[in-house]
């Protein structure tokens, strides 16, 4: 049993399932296990008539029971089925969105939901997902029962020899790749102090929007050789990570050649900021991204490959379908309380980790990330007088930041290095929420009120700095499809636990929306 991999179990959940009650949770997170799998049994895909035969000989279609699947997993309260919950202690179903199953959680005492679309288990007192060997033992189980049971008829129809002919050349020519391949988990091999290099690859190769790009093939028929082109290197580096049954740490040859030709300032053997390569490497898959739609006459951005003058709404590129959100800067007038608004293209946050004192000029750390956030959007009294264009005076100013629109990846950049008359770097050790809720820094369509909607993101990445300003060392921990973490140190990985996450010092987090359909 202690083979079944999982998330790791919580004090609420290990405390349950070593008491008496143990028996009756998993009675009943394997019937809800069952229902979470109504609807989802092999080849359902939309253009493959799929049907399942019940006991008495009759038959449902697929679309039937996702449409019956729908109409019954609903929130109790709001009536929504969008990222809802079922109670493992009782008929309950809440959904997160309006907090209706964290209410039901604390009314109740009932702290654990299933996802109904995974069936995974979340600890409503701990605010993430949790697991246990037992538990997965019985969902792996019934996802085995629902795609190998014989009343499923889930195979697909061709109606023409052509494409008879063409799956069995397909089938023949083809292979799996081994499970291991599948999940991603490699090294990358360190070419000369490009450690900066490997932890940012690997933010990008488990970002479920990068890699869905790149699996679908859209960057493809470039015409340019490897190493002219990064989005040809980044696809090389995804085809290997997801395909190759090769244990050995990948070589990232043609993304170190060709990052030299196009930045110079890289070439060499000295360390790199591993923010700025973030930055760069995602300037080259949105240039190479327009470049591609002018040739297939699709709305491209503005062309010149500047990630921050792009039009967003008119940029459809990877980069900012995954990164791009928009900052609102309002300046308010202290005489007439007029606000002048302007509205600008975000990639990511920079934040800062400490706090300056006005009356001494000390500085001093800022302990949680929420913290970080609310220094960067409240409200600040600018030292510079302005010249009000509504009453006409000069006047003092306050400014506030809030987010106008939010990513659907999150990149947030904790600033640890000052490069004032020395370079310093900052060691405070700034406390991460895995499940961070971004409603208090953003605003809605009247820019009075927090956005309405899904502001809740889910950590998925950090990459952290080891050592000193001038000699150091970056690594980065990824959470797995599988909610397992791991850590990436160059060529070396290995699995980590959620408190080693939470326990390292973050220079970089990626938090990806966390929206469940």
């Amino acid at each position: 049993m202690s083979t079944y991999i999982t998330f790791p179990p919580c004090q609420h959940l290990s405390k349950v399932l070593s008491s008496s009650a143990s028996d009756t949770v998993l009675k009943t997170y394997n019937t809800g296990m069952k229902i979470c799998l109504i609807s989802s049994f092999p080849n359902n895909n939309k253009s493959r008539k799929t049907t399942y035969i019940t006991k008495d000989g009759r038959e449902i279609e697929h679309r039937q029971l996702s449409q019956l699947k729908t109409n019954i997993l609903k929130c109790n309260d709001c009536f929504s089925n969008s990222s809802i919950f079922m109670c493992l202690q009782c008929p309950n179903i809440g959904c997160l969105k309006s907090n209706h199953a964290l209410g039901h959680a604390k009314s109740s005492g009932h702290i654990f939901g299933i996802d109904p679309n995974t069936g995974h288990l979340i600890c409503f007192k701990c605010r993430d997902y949790v697991g246990d060997p037992k538990l997965e033992r019985l969902r792996i189980n019934q996802i085995k029962k629902a795609g190998m049971l014989s009343n499923f008829r889930g195979m697909p129809i061709y109606n023409h020899e052509h494409d008879l002919k063409k799956h069995k050349l397909i089938m023949s020519d083809s292979r799996l790749p081994s499970y291991k391949a599948t999940t991603g988990l490699k090294g990358l091999v360190n070419m000369g102090s490009t450690c900066f290099m490997s932890a940012i690859i690997q933010t990008l190769v488990h970002n479920p929007f990068i890699r869905d790009y790149f699996f679908a093939g859209s960057h493809l028929d470039c015409d340019k050789e490897i190493d002219q082109c990064l989005s040809c290197c980044v696809g090389e580096i995804f085809q290997d990570f997801y395909t190759s049954n090769s244990y050995t740490g990948f070589g990232p040859v043609s993304l170190l050649t060709a990052s030299w030709k196009v930045k110079r300032s890289l070439a060499g053997y000295s360390e790199q900021d591993a923010h700025e390569f973030w930055q760069f490497l995602l300037h080259q898959l949105h240039k190479n991204d327009t470049t591609r739609d002018k040739k297939e006459n699709t709305p491209p951005g503005n062309g010149n490959g500047d990630l921050m003058n792009t039009n967003l709404y008119n940029c459809n590129c990877i980069t900012h379908r995954t990164f791009a959100g928009e900052l609102q800067s309002s300046i308010i007038c202290s005489e007439c309380k007029s606000v002048r608004i302007t509205i600008d293209p975000m990639l990511d946050l920079s934040l800062e980790i400490q706090e300056k004192n006005p009356d001494n000029n000390l500085k001093t750390p800022i302990s949680s990330l929420n913290a970080c956030l609310e220094k960067f959007t409240k409200p600040e009294k600018l030292d510079v007088m302005y010249s009000c264009s509504t009453c006409n005076k000069r006047t003092e100013v306050t400014k506030q930041l809030k987010i106008k629109k939010l990513p659907s990846t999150l990149g947030i950049q904790l600033k640890r290095f000052e490069h004032l008359a020395q370079s310093v770097k900052v060691e405070t050790h700034v406390d991460i929420p895995l499940m961070l809720d971004m409603t208090n820094y953003t605003l809605s369509d009247n820019d009075s009120e927090p956005r309405i909607g899904n502001n809740l993101y889910e950590l998925f990445a950090v990459v952290c700095h080891i050592g000193s300003v001038n000699t150091g060392h970056y690594i980065c921990m990824v959470k797995s499809r599988d909610g397992v973490w791991f850590r990436f140190d160059d060529v070396k990985v290995t699995q980590v636990t959620q408190d080693d996450v939470l326990k390292s010092k973050a220079y970089l987090l990626f938090y990806i929306i966390h929206e469940l359909p």
